[in-house]
């Protein structure tokens, strides 16, 4: 598929509903209305004279930017992305809003707390687990808002393991220095600019007097802290169980909600050394059901996995048995 408004090219995943879908440009995936795309055969065939020239100079090449890509998995850190989306105004390019993209290149499993605020306003949060070498779309901010200096929260945790310190701070970023990345995309054609948030994890003080000794330490399940860090062998991922409302919401809100509750529980289980999960997601037109079983399938705690029909769930679950 072609973004019409870019001319980027990538392809669809999933369709959330009959007006979104789930497209993938490169490495990051994130929601789209399906009247900003279009099929890119129309744009191939007018270009092919071009295309083909372009071929003949560079089939030497191909090779070389092929060992180029083998090189993407080098750890930078971890990263706060933005994409401005623009739209034409009388002839001229004007930003319509901004996305948001968190970004793991690192070889850690990231615990992430995420909110922003405008003013005193809580206009958006976050809380779930991102893999290593992985983005994620967290939300849009409309451009009227992000003039307004959104204070973006952050706190990051290393998912695996309690020896490593616990990162947080805020980000906010002054109108005149929004302009300058503006400007800066537009001129060097560039999709986003970025914020490091931190490049490696330090350990704990405690922990690293600890880690010299010769001794093993046991495990000890860690204290539950709330009802609701209770185990349980049990997810109701239903949206009526986790909200009051979903007046709002849009369906990939929707989706991001149920997910952050399956990654949820999922921790918990694998902090207990459960030795499975079982996960209710319906049946539906099967997005959810695809999302939850690829969640599944990209721990490396998760053994396999069961679906189709099961006792008592019909063919609405999804059963993970868990190894260490």
């Amino acid at each position: 598929m072609l973004i019409k408004r870019t001319g980027e090219e990538g392809i669809i995943v999933s369709l959330l509903d009959n007006v979104m879908a789930e497209v993938k440009i490169g490495k990051t995936i994130f929601p789209i209305h399906l009247d900003e795309i279009d099929h890119p055969y129309l744009r191939w065939f007018t270009q092919k004279n071009k295309d083909d020239q372009k071929k003949k100079v560079l089939r030497e090449q191909i090779p070389v930017e092929r060992l180029a890509e083998q090189k993407t998995k080098v750890a930078s850190g971890i990263h706060l992305a933005f994409m401005p989306v623009f739209q034409l105004v009388e002839m001229e390019e004007q930003v319509e809003r901004v996305k948001i993209f968190f970004i793991n290149h690192s070889h850690y499993t990231i615990s992430v707390h995420y909110q922003v605020r405008i003013k005193n306003d809580l206009l958006f949060t976050y809380q779930g687990v991102v893999q290593p070498f992985a983005d994620l779309y967290l939300h849009y901010i409309d451009w009227e808002m992000m003039q307004q200096i959104p204070r973006f929260e952050w706190k990051l945790t290393e998912a695996l393991s309690s020896q490593y310190a616990v990162h947080q701070d805020v980000l906010k970023i002054r109108s005149a220095k929004l302009f300058e990345h503006i400007t800066a995309i537009q001129a060097n054609n560039t999709p986003t600019f970025q914020y490091t948030l931190i490049q490696e994890f330090g350990m704990k003080e405690k922990e690293k007097e600890q880690f010299a000794l010769p001794s093993v330490v046991p495990h000890t399940p860690r204290p539950i802290k709330s009802i609701r860090d209770i185990p349980k062998y049990e997810v109701d991922l239903h949206i009526e169980q986790l909200v009051d409302s979903v007046k709002g919401l849009s369906n990939s809100e929707i989706l991001y909600l149920q997910l952050a509750e399956l990654e949820k529980y999922l921790q918990i289980a694998i902090n207990n050394k459960q030795d499975r999960l079982v996960v209710i997601h319906g049946v539906g037109k099967g997005v959810l059901r695809n999302e939850v079983q690829k969640l599944l399938q990209s721990n490396v705690f998760v053994a396999r996995i069961e679906s189709g029909w099961q006792a008592g769930y019909g063919f609405g679950a999804t059963i993970a048995y868990l190894h260490y």
